[in-house]
């Protein structure tokens, strides 16, 4: 069980997830923090010196967010912070996007309580929790003839081309991109052109396909 252990629930709706967090506390033994995220803002996270585990609310409705309050989180830099999306739709383009080390699983709308305290433990203890699906797409990209490829594109797109081509993915505008990035619109659409001339495409359409096939 995960005594000392703490659980982090963020989202727009911290009153919507107060049954989910009374039910991980006693399935798990856990201690769970749910606290409120605000655009451009890092959520107040807690962890303890081993290990912790980020529960971000999916927001299928608000393109990119959730993808947002991942990088947010992620500049705190704490190396023992795991993260898992909720709230997901089947099929949702997370699946796509998604992947370890960091990212452990994805939990859909339809995962009962128990399901879900299921699938926490199962990351606390270092596996992973995503349908059958989206782990043989990911091992499909990560195979050694596809290595090579995905590699090179990586290494070509800097850091904030990634976040940008992972929002672009998500169905994000320009204008939500530059808010959620803290940028002005002309810097976002400077990048996206970097972007496209680096994976050889000529417009959104077929850079949103390239990371459908090849980011997992």
């Amino acid at each position: 069980m995960l005594a000392g252990r703490w659980i982090n629930i963020v989202g727009p709706n911290p009153s919507s997830y107060e049954a989910l967090a009374s039910h991980l506390v006693s399935a798990t033994e856990g201690r769970v923090h749910v606290t409120d995220c605000s655009p451009g803002q890092s959520p107040t996270l807690k962890y303890n010196a081993k290990s912790g585990l980020v529960l971000i609310d999916s927001m299928e409705d608000r393109p990119g967010q959730a993808l947002d309050i991942l990088l947010q989180c992620r500049k705190s830099d704490k190396k023992q912070l795991n993260y898992a999306f909720f709230n997901a739709e089947s099929s949702s383009r997370l699946e796509k996007l998604v992947a370890p080390p960091d990212i452990r699983g994805i939990f859909y709308k339809d995962s009962n309580f128990d399901h879900f305290a299921k699938g926490v433990l199962a990351i606390f203890n270092g596996e992973l929790w995503f349908p059958r699906n989206v782990i043989a797409r990911y091992l499909i990209n990560q195979a050694p003839g596809n290595e090579k490829f995905i590699k090179k594109e990586h290494d070509i797109l800097t850091n904030r081309e990634m976040e940008i081509l992972n929002l672009l993915s998500t169905g994000a505008k320009n204008t939500d991109i530059a808010e959620q990035l803290c940028l002005s619109v002309h810097t976002i659409k400077t990048h996206i052109y970097h972007i496209y001339k680096k994976l050889d495409v000529s417009n959104r359409t077929q850079a949103v396909n390239w990371a459908t096939n090849n980011l997992c």
